[in-house]
């Protein structure tokens, strides 16, 4: 889930802008979005546990749900989609964001920040720009849509992470 910010170490990539949740292109997004809303009611935010694979089948391998570790200071990949795994080139499920940013230096802190937002702001976080994978170097478009969920309207336990990708084997525009 990459943002705007300047990364350090070395992964480098196009830029992604933060975009507003009335903005969203994608239909799996909107979707997403729509049940997460639904879900909610007038909480701040659903929990995980009112949430169904059932519920996630238009865009479950489009999916991270996220576990929230240490108050927010460290986050854990649980579930993973196949859409996620292809286009990062491998699978990150059950690794915190510092055991990734040891494999790919520069990417554990980039996604950190970003679920760190989502954590702090407690509200969804919407992502869309050109990212460049840094262990293979190939460019893909994303939106990608961040969603706080917790069991009461004080705690935010996971992250749901909807992202969808158009590939290019061309360097993005700059």
């Amino acid at each position: 889930m990459p943002d705007r910010e300047q990364n350090s170490g070395t992964f480098t990539r196009p830029p992604t802008e933060r975009i507003d949740t009335s903005d969203i292109q994608s239909a799996q997004l909107r979707k997403a979005f729509d049940l997460w809303t639904k879900l909610k009611g007038s909480r701040p935010f659903p929990p995980r546990s009112e949430i169904s694979p059932r519920d996630l089948a238009d865009f479950l391998r489009n999916i991270v749900l996220v576990r929230v570790l240490d108050g927010g200071n460290e986050f854990q990949f649980r579930i993973v989609g196949d859409a996620i795994v292809l286009a990062q080139g491998q699978a990150f499920q059950g690794l915190t964001t510092a055991e990734i940013e040891v494999r790919l230096p520069g990417y554990g802190k980039m996604v950190k920040r970003a679920y760190q937002r989502v954590y702090t702001d407690r509200k969804p976080l919407l992502l869309r720009g050109w990212f460049e994978h840094p262990s293979t170097q190939r460019a893909f478009f994303h939106e990608t849509l961040g969603l706080p969920l917790g069991p009461d309207a004080e705690t935010i336990d996971h992250i749901l992470v909807v992202a969808v990708y158009a590939f290019s084997h061309d360097k993005p525009p700059s």
